[in-house]
């Protein structure tokens, strides 16, 4: 069995790759730090059995890696690991497809039990953790599956368009030229039903996840 981790953070990933190496999941492990090396795992060695995703990784913007992935690959399960496990933060990511949600601190055998029983078929499972009754909007929904038709590369200049890069700097960070990314972009327009980069921003917006802390820290009504 193939599973890929996505995560930015070195040391989390060889924890979880020990984890599902052994203990009767006997996984072979590939290792992502961003979405490009997420696309490029899945192109070079071929769609995982199971991916394990940060939601928080360079490269995507709230669920946009998610949504690609699980629109792509339905059939594929992916489990969202998070240390941000707000109820609305859950709920949506099983809304956006993931087949379940685990806290970075969940123990062990807890992990392992959920990866267990998502490899067995099971589904919506978030252990331990609240759940909002309030789940993605219609519009949201509607943005991840637009966000699915795009290529990686189409992908990449969408993420890089909402952390306000412009055309010629995207172009420097592709190593492409100018009117490759002005073609992208026209793509990636025209998937996402919005004429400009402003409403491209506000589309993908939808798709925000808000940072526990920032919740955290906000000053009550």
């Amino acid at each position: 069995m193939k599973c890929i981790i996505a995560d930015d953070h070195p040391l989390y990933r060889d924890a979880l790759s020990i984890l599902v190496s052994g203990n009767g999941i006997d996984a072979e492990v590939g290792h992502a730090e961003n979405v490009a090396e997420l696309h490029s795992l899945v192109e070079k060695d071929g769609v995982p059995d199971l991916l394990l995703l940060d939601l928080h990784m360079p490269g995507a913007s709230g669920f946009s890696a998610l949504g690609w992935f699980v629109g792509n690959y339905p059939n594929r399960p992916v489990i969202v690991v998070s240390a941000n496990t707000q109820a609305d933060t859950v709920r949506r990511a099983i809304d956006h497809g993931a087949a379940a949600f685990l806290s970075k601190s969940s123990g062990t055998e807890l992990m392992i039990s959920c990866i267990k029983q998502v490899l067995n078929g099971e589904r919506g499972l978030h252990p331990g953790l609240d759940i909002s009754d309030t789940g993605a909007t219609l519009k949201a929904l509607d943005v991840a599956d637009a966000l699915a038709s795009l290529t990686p590369q189409q992908f990449r200049v969408a993420s890089m368009l909402v952390e306000g890069l412009l055309n010629k700097q995207i172009a420097y960070e592709l190593n492409v030229k100018e009117a490759t990314i002005k073609a992208h972009m026209t793509e990636v327009f025209r998937k996402l039903g919005v004429q400009s980069r402003t409403q491209a921003v506000l589309a993908i917006g939808n798709l925000t996840v808000v940072p526990a802390e920032q919740t955290e820290d906000a000053p009550e009504d």
